[in-house]
């Protein structure tokens, strides 16, 4: 067989062993990106309404949608505030309850030692809201959480610049569910994902950072493209291919065979390119 002719047998072969593989691979990849527990759904349900699925746990990324300006919260002085009049600027939601034991206290002490780091100006360039999703937390509660990590690392940071809020069941339920976050009590805890969620100042919402330790400059390019209204592209497809969250440890685990495999089929059809087009060149006549 001319030598061509194998190199292109040769292309075909592997396209054909690759076809059920990368078809399994785009699957197992779309089903991680569209949240951590996709069989723990729920759909909020709303007349003649499409709706997402939210999942019970996890986040299902609500890109370019508004978030629920008319919930009502309690701020750390216990006044009813109407969240939309709080989100006045690009915002940084970052939803957490304070009793968490782990990683709500690490996003927030994060977030203590990097806001100075940012770059911008708080209260003009951005702001932070930390919104607790346990009903029983209170204004209290909120204004001593808020003194810890402002005294800790934030010192000088000025306190309207990240505001610690509370609510009843039925606010901070609409307002979660309009961001796409899900969480589930258990006992004491609750079962939830970390995440960030920026906001433009008409509410809209233009990304998701995800972790417990956000990066000053991940902070300042989301506040960036919230106050143009950009919709900005987010990791959650990388976390999704390159981790696995566990939901024991509640923390993302790196998926060293996601990656192996996702290596291997990425080798093969360079091989598979260079059987096709390098066997081709060295089978041309000379002078051709």
């Amino acid at each position: 067989m001319p030598e061509p002719a194998r190199a292109r047998a040769w292309a075909l072969a592997l396209a054909l062993l690759l076809l059920p593989l990368a078809a399994g691979a785009a699957a197992l990849a779309g089903e991680a990106a569209h949240g951590e527990h996709p069989p723990d759904t729920k759909v909020d349900a709303k007349p003649g309404v499409a709706q997402a699925a939210i999942p019970l746990v996890g986040v299902s990324e609500r890109l370019g949608q508004q978030a629920a300006l008319d919930v009502v919260l309690a701020d750390e002085d216990g006044k009813r505030v109407r969240f939309g009049d709080l989100v006045t600027m690009p915002t940084l939601l970052a939803p957490v309850y304070y009793s968490c034991p782990n990683e709500c206290n690490v996003l927030l002490g994060t977030l203590a030692n990097v806001l100075p780091q940012v770059g911008l100006t708080p209260g003009r360039d951005y702001q932070v809201l930390a919104v607790s999703f346990d009903d029983r937390d209170t204004p209290a509660t909120a204004t001593k959480r808020k003194g810890d990590f402002l005294n800790a690392g934030a010192k000088g940071f000025p306190p309207q610049a990240w505001r610690f809020l509370t609510g009843d069941e039925a606010n901070i339920r609409r307002l979660m569910d309009s961001v796409g976050f899900g969480y589930m009590r258990t006992g004491d805890t609750f079962r939830h994902s970390i995440v960030l969620v920026a906001l433009s100042p008409s509410g809209r919402i233009t990304r998701y950072l995800y972790g417990i330790r956000p990066l000053a400059f991940d902070i300042a390019m989301a506040a960036t493209e919230a106050a143009e209204g950009r919709t900005g592209l987010s990791v959650q497809r990388a976390v999704a291919m390159c981790y696995t969250y566990d939901p024991q440890g509640r923390r993302y685990v790196f998926d060293f065979m996601k990656v192996a495999g996702a290596g291997v089929l990425f080798a093969l059809a360079l091989f598979g390119l260079f059987l096709a087009y390098g066997g081709k060149k060295r089978g041309r006549p000379p002078g051709a």
